[in-house]
């Protein structure tokens, strides 16, 4: 049964709703993965398959699952869990468009940072299929909301993702709340050792598939790289477009910093594009989602978190902007393009010290990628400011200063300005581009600010500006003006240091005089309340000659 080839749906004995439904959507035949899984999936057995992203592993289980799914039961019988939100609602979006003719199956998508009084109103409405991330699932278990006593199914989709995520002691948690006769799925484009002791831990007699690039869609990627510095990283991507005609692109960097950088270097450029990390609020995500999908922005520029939550079926080029260290995350890239039985291609951006990793890239996937050169602009060419994750990027920030202009402005800290406010003046006012100003240093009553030397006129525009009643003046900042400022700094912390130590002498010294010149009895021990009025038996007397703090007579009351 695992080799046997079909020619469509109908082999499977689906449902007619759910066949009406692949029909429209243009989904005839099964890939390669799909006529693995879905004959075992049906039968009730565990499954554990590798195959990279992009090669349909969500219809895989999705179409056996809804095919067994009873539309009159209230209790989850199958349960999704995935590492993105992104991906968790590719997976709603996919059941939703599949079960548009079947009714009675009831569909909760559960993540991170949408509102809990939404996702509580869809848990109210007896969901037989529930898909979430861990941590979001974790806490609706936790909450008592979410039930998994009658599940039937239970599937881990790019589980590598969420072990490397760290998320495989909250999977055992979530397993230990489900019943034992479940069926188990595990999709993941690798396994490692982490993954085979999870599935030897929740799985009986599992049988393992594997689908490798011999399907129908990664062959059709054709994968370039371009050698370049990385001062020429942003003009080559925009001469990339221009030059290949791309319509929709997906841009790929390693840190949130960098594509920020980028987003506004494209911007500044006149390329409409949206930005994706995982540091975005949900709302952001989407929209920005919502965006490249409906053609408002021709470019994602995207970090690894959503590698693998962008399901676009029309993206023309993956671009890797910054070379990923690890082969896997490169499939899980250029996996984004040729989707849905479309070509597209793949470039690669990397120096002469990165062509280790598109050796990498190569053995990983068994397919050339030829080296390709570009005709573009070397004097637009800059350098994106780094975060300083490695020894190279900090390399390439000191080649940019030595292109650059250093400029004094006599305003700081009491001017109300602190470094971003300090950019967004020296952007909007003197129209410099903000992904070209490479370091800005605040101080009380002045500041310093350095740009590129293409954008250094533009910053003697603040001169004469006024904010609040001083009136900005600009220089160029000499060497010794930096060398006062850092022997200032030195001598303030010197005398900070020499100030508390003093300061801890003096106290000592005070203290122990105090001790020295206080009267004491013959046995040593001070005398007190020497000058008070005093009774015969030695006690203390007040104004009116009554003993002062006289102890209380009486019955004694125990404290409560």
């Amino acid at each position: 049964m695992e080799n046997a080839v079909y020619e469509d749906f109908r082999n499977y004995f689906l449902a007619d709703g759910l066949l009406r439904a692949l029909d429209e959507e243009g989904i005839v035949s099964p890939t390669e993965i799909q006529q693995k899984v879905i004959p075992l999936a049906a039968s009730g057995a565990d499954v554990i398959a590798k195959a990279p992203t992009g090669t349909g592993k969500t219809l895989a289980y999705v179409l056996p699952i809804l095919n067994a799914t009873d539309t009159q039961s209230k209790a989850v019988s199958a349960l999704i869990l995935c590492p993105t939100r992104e991906l968790a609602m590719q997976i709603g979006d996919v059941i939703k468009s599949v079960t548009k003719y079947t009714e009675g199956i009831r569909t909760a998508v559960l993540y991170g940072g949408q509102d809990i009084q939404r996702q509580l109103f869809l848990l109210r409405k007896k969901p037989q299929i529930v898909v979430g991330t861990v941590g979001r699932v974790l806490d609706h278990i936790e909450r008592r909301t979410v039930k998994l006593k009658e599940l039937r199914t239970l599937v881990l989709d790019e589980c590598d993702v969420m072990l490397d995520m760290g998320f495989i002691g909250d999977i055992r948690k979530i397993v230990a709340k489900t019943n034992t006769g479940r069926q188990n799925l595990v999709f993941s484009a690798t396994v490692p050792d982490a993954i085979s002791a999870l599935c030897k831990e929740m799985m009986k007699d599992p049988v393992t598939v594997q689908a490798d690039f011999g399907g129908c869609e990664i062959p059709q990627v054709e994968q370039y790289y371009i050698l370049l510095n990385d001062s020429q990283r942003v003009e080559c991507l925009r001469a990339l477009v221009k030059e290949r005609g791309l319509a929709r692109t997906v841009v790929f960097c390693n840190t949130r910093f960098r594509a920020e950088k980028l987003a506004q270097a494209m911007k500044s450029k006149g390329v409409s594009c949206s930005l994706l990390h995982g540091e975005l609020e949900q709302r952001e995500r989407t929209a920005a989602m919502k965006e490249f999908r409906e053609g408002r922005s021709s470019m994602l520029i995207s970090t690894d978190v959503s590698a693998r939550g962008i399901d676009v079926d029309d993206v023309d080029a993956v671009v890797n902007f910054d070379p990923p260290a690890d082969e896997d995350y490169y499939v899980h890239r250029i996996g984004r393009t040729a989707r849905a039985f479309r070509k597209g291609a793949a470039y690669t951006f990397a120096e002469a010290c990165q062509l280790a990793y598109v050796q990498a890239y190569i053995r990983r996937t068994g397919v050339q990628i030829y080296p390709l050169e570009l005709q573009y602009d070397f004097a637009a060419s800059y350098t994106l400011p780094k975060d300083g994750s490695n020894k190279r990027d900090a390399e390439a920030r000191a080649r940019d200063r030595e292109h650059s202009v250093r400029y004094f402005l006599n305003v700081g800290k009491r001017d109300m300005f602190d470094k971003p406010s300090l950019v967004r003046f020296v952007c909007s006012v003197a129209g410099v581009n903000e992904y070209k100003i490479i370091d800005v240093k605040i101080r009380d009553t002045y500041s310093f600010v350095q740009v590129t030397d293409d954008e250094a006129d533009k910053v003697l525009r603040l001169k004469g500006k006024t904010v609040g009643t001083r009136v900005v003046n600009v220089d160029i900042a000499s060497d010794e003006a930096e060398e006062k400022e850092k022997k200032q700094k030195k001598d303030t912390r010197k005398k900070t240091e020499a100030s508390k130590i003093e300061g801890r002498r003096v106290g000592r010294d005070a203290a122990s005089k105090a001790r020295a010149t206080r009267p004491s009895k013959p046995d040593g021990k001070a005398v007190k309340n020497k000058d008070k009025p005093q009774s015969k038996k030695g006690k203390v007397l007040n104004r009116k000659g009554e003993i002062q703090n006289p102890k209380p007579r009486g019955k004694r009351t125990k404290k409560l």
